[in-house]
C-alpha cells in the first residue's frame, strides 16, 4: 500500500487556472521520489495538500488507507507528527545553537535525556557539524544552516521527509552537499520527496543514486 497516494486530483484557486488537472501520484515507503515544476505550478500547494494546511477535495490525498480530507483537528496533528519538512529559508530557531535546534524535535517527545543526546551526538556527526555544535543559526553559512534542518528533519525518524526546495538558496557545491546527505538519508531507509525546479541537480542525484521523478506541468 503507498504511504501517500494522490487520485485524481483537480484544483485550482479562485479566479485562475487549475493548477492540478485529474494529478495522480504514489510515494511509497523507502521511496526517493523527486517532484518537479517550474514556479506557479503548484508544487508548494502540493506540499500544503500533504501537510493538510489546505484541505484537499474529498477522496483525492490519501495517507495509506485514510482519507486526508476528513481528517479531523486532533488527526491532523498526529498525522503531522509523522512527517517533516525541510524547506528553503530553513526554519531554524535564530535563538538556539546547532546541537538545541537538533534537540528541539526531541524534546517534544517522552524520550529520556540520555537517548536525546545520543542522538544528538550521533546526528552532528553524520552532518559533520562538530566545530559548529555551540553556534547559533545566524552565524552558520547558508549550507550548513541546512544541514541542521535536515538533521532536524530526520533526527526523530519521520514517516516520511518532504525537501521543499530545500537548495533553492544555496551555491551549486552546497547543493551538491545536501543532496549527498539526503542519499545518504535514504540508504539508511528514510523516505524523501524531494521537491525542486532544478534539473541539473535531479542529473546529479541520478548520476549517484536511484530515484523516481515525476513532473507538474
Amino acid at each position: 500500500m503507498p504511504l501517500i497516494d494522490i487520485q485524481n486530483l483537480t484544483w485550482w484557486y479562485k479566479g485562475q487556472e487549475p493548477l492540478f488537472d485529474d494529478f495522480s501520484f504514489s510515494l511509497k515507503e523507502n521511496d526517493f521520489c523527486f517532484v518537479m515544476g517550474k514556479s506557479w505550478v503548484g508544487k508548494t500547494t502540493l506540499v500544503k495538500f500533504l501537510m493538510r494546511q489546505l484541505r484537499p477535495p474529498m477522496r483525492t490525498v490519501f495517507h495509506g488507507k485514510d482519507d486526508v480530507a476528513r481528517y479531523s483537528d486532533t488527526e491532523v496533528q498526529k498525522y503531522r507528527r509523522n512527517i517533516w519538512v525541510v524547506f528553503q529559508d530553513f526554519k531554524l530557531i535564530d535563538r538556539k545553537t546547532t546541537e538545541q535546534n537538533l534537540r528541539y524535535p526531541l524534546e517534544l517527545t517522552d524520550r529520556k535525556p540520555s537517548s536525546i543526546q545520543d542522538r544528538v551526538n550521533k546526528m552532528i556527526t553524520m552532518l559533520e557539524l562538530e566545530t559548529q555544535r555551540d553556534q547559533k543559526s545566524p552565524s552558520l553559512s547558508g549550507g550548513e544552516k541546512q544541514r541542521v534542518a535536515i538533521g532536524r528533519a530526520l533526527i526523530d525518524n519521520p514517516e516520511f521527509v518532504i525537501a521543499d526546495e530545500p537548495t533553492g538558496n544555496l551555491d551549486r557545491e552546497s547543493s551538491k552537499v545536501i543532496a549527498d546527505l539526503l542519499i545518504s538519508s535514504h540508504k539508511a531507509w528514510n523516505t524523501i520527496l524531494f521537491i525542486t525546479h532544478d534539473a541539473s541537480l535531479v542529473e546529479y542525484v541520478q548520476s549517484k543514486h536511484e530515484v523516481s521523478v515525476i513532473s507538474i506541468d
